[in-house]
């Protein structure tokens, strides 16, 4: 069964700018306004989170708001009409390593259920874009994210509406949502199901030939659902973050917008997006592996947090938000591909260290040579048990040089094994 429902989502993107940029460029600074806190802001994030992420939220990102307040409209698939919904703001933050994270704020009032998730689908689908169905937020949303992008130095390519530079690392906007409706409370299973059908971007009905098999859709709520209280639950999945409730206040949704997206989910893409990053760089070949595990190391003492908050709730978020990011997962896959190469040099350059350490010793021993013929001259007397003298110290200098190289290659080959 439809329903109108009230949804606030934040589309979110991606791109990276100079490592040592901590500020937009001046030609667009004008109309973006920083968001800075002051001491009184600060304090009261100290009074629920660890100083390591009250450090990393308030001094290790700089995040700016460009105001938009603006209705855009998105026509339908059956051509009924459009659906419209109202566009907060912009805000960009930009983080450590250079990596830029913006997000777009939409708001749904009494909107379709179906018309909110198609809507939502096409709007992320930024490398898809047909112009002439997102004529109007591609003139409102899309073009000051055009500016800004090329204010960092970064030519437009020409295709057309679409822009996948604003993902640099995928081909769809990430979404952080937010929907409650009014009206009689309904049963769990139907919760859970529009909870998954708002997730996905897809209108769940099991009985449907097209619809998400049973497998698909227990094995996504049995990951990614998240119930602590009576009155919402969550999903967390890898490409979006879902919160559903009945009622809820709001103080409770400053909550979700301000600390579960503005700070902790922000804070998981940033590190997702970093090893997407990192990845993507060692893949190439365009940074050297034993300098990206240098700023691995770095990232991973400054920037992993095992838990972020002195109250439960938060850590839970985190760690739901994390798990569902894969971001353990890429992080693995990173470390191992970046040590198995910075393991492959350091052998190679062991082989070499090892092969001039080799001929150095034979070039001592070599040198010895003649020393320990004089000494067995002394103790057998070339001259009367072999035909001449010459012959003597021929003779032995041949078997210690052939003992010398012989030990040498023994040696070499233990060392390389």
């Amino acid at each position: 069964m439809n329903m109108d429902i009230d949804n606030y989502a934040y589309l979110c993107g991606y791109f990276f700018v100079d490592r040592n940029c901590m500020g937009i460029p001046s030609d667009v600074s004008d109309f973006w306004v920083q968001c800075e806190y002051d001491g009184a802001g600060k304090q009261l994030l100290s009074n629920f989170y660890y100083p390591e992420f009250v450090e990393f939220c308030t001094e290790y990102s700089t995040r700016y708001r460009l105001g938009i307040n603006s209705d855009v409209s998105v026509p339908l698939n059956d051509g009924s009409g459009e659906c419209t919904f109202h566009v907060d703001d912009i805000t960009l933050g930009i983080y450590p390593h250079g990596v830029v994270i913006f997000s777009i704020g939409t708001a749904f009032s009494g909107t379709s259920e179906e018309h909110v998730i198609e809507t939502l689908g096409k709007l992320r689908s930024c490398c898809f874009y047909d112009e002439t169905v997102m004529k109007d937020f591609l003139g409102t949303v899309i073009e000051p994210l055009k500016r800004i992008y090329k204010a960092f130095g970064f030519e437009i390519p020409s295709e057309g509406a679409s822009c996948p530079y604003l993902v640099e690392t995928g081909n769809k906007f990430k979404i952080f949502q937010i929907a409650h409706w009014n009206g009689s409370p309904v049963g769990q299973e139907e919760t859970d199901r529009r909870l998954f059908g708002l997730g996905t971007l897809s209108n769940y009905y099991p009985d449907k030939m097209f619809s998400s098999s049973l497998e698909y859709y227990e094995k996504l709520m049995g990951q990614g659902k998240l119930s602590v209280f009576n009155n919402w639950k969550a999903l967390m999945l890898l490409d979006t973050v879902t919160f559903i409730s009945l009622d809820v206040s709001d103080y409770q949704l400053g909550i979700w917008k301000d600390d579960y997206f503005g700070k902790i989910y922000l804070y998981e893409l940033y590190r997702k997006t970093y090893l997407y990053r990192q990845n993507l760089l060692f893949r190439k070949g365009v940074t050297s592996a034993e300098k990206l595990q240098k700023e691995l190391k770095e990232f991973e003492r400054k920037y992993t947090f095992s838990v972020i908050s002195y109250n439960f709730l938060p850590n839970e978020i985190d760690s739901k938000i994390g798990a569902n990011l894969e971001f353990k997962r890429e992080m693995e896959d990173v470390y191992h591909a970046i040590e198995q190469d910075v393991k492959a040099i350091e052998s190679e350059r062991e082989g070499r260290v090892n092969k001039f350490l080799t001929f150095l010793t034979i070039m001592a021993s070599l040198s010895a040579v003649w020393d320990i013929s004089s000494m067995v001259e002394m103790l057998v007397d070339y001259e009367h048990t072999l035909p001449s003298v010459y012959t003597g110290y021929r003779v032995t200098a041949s078997l210690l040089i052939a003992v010398i190289l012989i030990v040498a290659l023994v040696s070499n080959r233990k060392k390389s094994k």
